[in-house]
């Protein structure tokens, strides 16, 4: 078994790019992590499907992921996957599944790159669970917009407040509503569309009628 040792991690439900780290995220501090070569189409499918591993892998790996941390030592499923091109920690439940992912700081991803080119390449057996809800044309805080968004106009809409959702709809339209039926459908459906300054005015706009209603 080989392994990577002091690097950070930051495993969530999604992938974020290391520069999407927020300063709230939980950072994990890893002292040494097992690190395995696959073949890129298997870590393609990490990247984009939900899958749960069946493999002797998952016994290779149990247990031998250390972390720095007071509370916790192990973390009883975790690795490093790469085909020497990229990389990416994984956490695994005790079911095989990969629950979370996390990316790597450069310094860390260089050395763990370089040092699996010396790797042979490992098959991976596997089963696909479903789809992952990737986002790759949208930055994290782009996601975070929206998905406010979504919610708040879902609140307004739930408490059957017309006249705010108007006011929202000429805002957004620069127009007055002439179906007040489909206000709250079509201020859904844009916001699936590309962001624009529309959408920021629109999500300011929410977020003042929050604060107001709180």
């Amino acid at each position: 078994m080989t392994y990577i040792y002091d690097i950070v991690l930051n495993f969530n439900n999604d992938f974020y790019e290391f520069y999407e780290w927020d300063k709230n995220d939980n950072l994990t501090l890893i002292k040494k992590i097992p690190l395995i070569k696959v073949e890129s189409d298997f870590l393609d499918q990490v990247f984009n499907l939900k899958l749960k591993i069946d493999d002797p892998l998952i016994l290779e790996i149990t247990d031998k992921c250390e972390v720095s941390n007071k509370k916790k030592k192990i973390l009883k499923y975790a690795c490093l996957l790469t085909d020497s091109y990229r990389i990416i920690g994984i956490l695994l439940n005790n079911k095989g599944e990969i629950i979370k992912l996390s990316d790597l700081l450069i310094d860390d991803g260089f050395e763990a790159l370089n040092i699996s080119k010396r790797l042979q390449t490992k098959n991976i057996a596997y089963n696909i669970l479903g789809t992952r809800n990737n986002n790759y044309f949208l930055t994290r805080n782009e996601i975070k917009i929206k998905e406010y968004m979504e919610l708040e106009l879902k609140r307004i809409n739930k408490e059957n407040d017309l006249e705010k959702l108007k006011y929202l709809y000429f805002e957004f339209f620069n127009k007055t509503p002439t179906d007040d039926l489909n206000i709250y459908k079509e201020l859904l459906k844009t916001i699936n569309t590309n962001l624009t300054n529309n959408h920021l005015k629109l999500y300011k706009l929410l977020k003042l009628i929050h604060q107001n209603v709180n």
